[in-house]
C-alpha cells in the first residue's frame, strides 16, 4: 500500500509541476515544447533542423512547424547556408535568448520558493533518493549511462517515447 501511495504522490508533484509551466507560459512568446528547442539551439548555434531534430530525439516535421511558429516570434533566425542554399543554419535573436533567461528566472524562482525550507542535508538526502529511483528505473528499462545532467536523460527519454508512438 505504501509503494502505492509515493507512486500517487511522484504522480501529483509531476501533475502539480506541469499545471504550475502551463501557468507561467501563458504569457510568454515560448510554449513549453519550444523551451527544449531554444535551449538546443543556444548549446548547438547555426545547426540545421535536420540536426536539431536529432539532438531532441523528435521528428523533423514537428521542427519545422516550431521553427517556423518561433521565427514568426522573432526569437530564432533561419540563415540559408553559403555551402548549401537548400539548408537553413538556425540561431537565436537577442529577443530569443531574452525569452530563455527569463524563463529560466521564473523556474529558479518557483523552484526557490518549493525548496527554499529544506536545509541542504535534506536536499542532498532527497536528491540521493531520487537519484536511486531514478536508477532503478533506468535499469528496469534498459536505459544505460550516467546521467548526471538531468536535460540529457529527458531529451533520450523523449527521444523513447517518441520512438514508442
Amino acid at each position: 500500500m505504501q509503494y502505492k501511495q509515493l507512486v500517487g504522490m511522484l504522480e501529483n508533484i509531476h501533475l502539480l509541476r506541469k499545471l504550475f509551466v502551463k501557468r507561467a507560459s501563458e504569457n510568454s512568446p515560448l510554449h513549453f515544447g519550444q523551451i527544449s528547442i531554444m535551449k538546443c539551439l543556444e548549446q548547438h548555434e547555426n545547426c540545421n533542423q535536420a540536426d536539431l531534430a536529432e539532438l531532441l530525439g523528435v521528428t523533423p516535421a514537428s521542427v519545422a512547424i516550431s521553427t517556423k511558429r518561433l521565427q514568426r516570434a522573432g526569437l530564432i533566425r533561419k540563415e540559408t547556408d553559403p555551402s548549401d542554399i537548400r539548408c537553413k543554419r538556425l540561431s537565436l535573436t537577442d529577443e530569443g535568448r531574452g525569452a530563455i533567461e527569463s524563463r529560466i528566472r521564473i523556474f529558479e524562482e518557483y523552484d526557490k520558493l518549493i525548496f527554499g525550507e529544506f536545509s541542504e542535508k535534506e536536499i542532498s538526502q532527497l536528491m540521493g533518493y531520487l537519484g536511486r529511483i531514478a536508477v532503478k528505473m533506468q535499469e528496469i528499462e534498459g536505459i544505460e549511462g550516467d546521467f548526471s545532467d538531468p536535460m540529457d536523460l529527458s531529451c533520450l527519454l523523449h527521444k523513447k517515447m517518441e520512438e514508442n508512438k
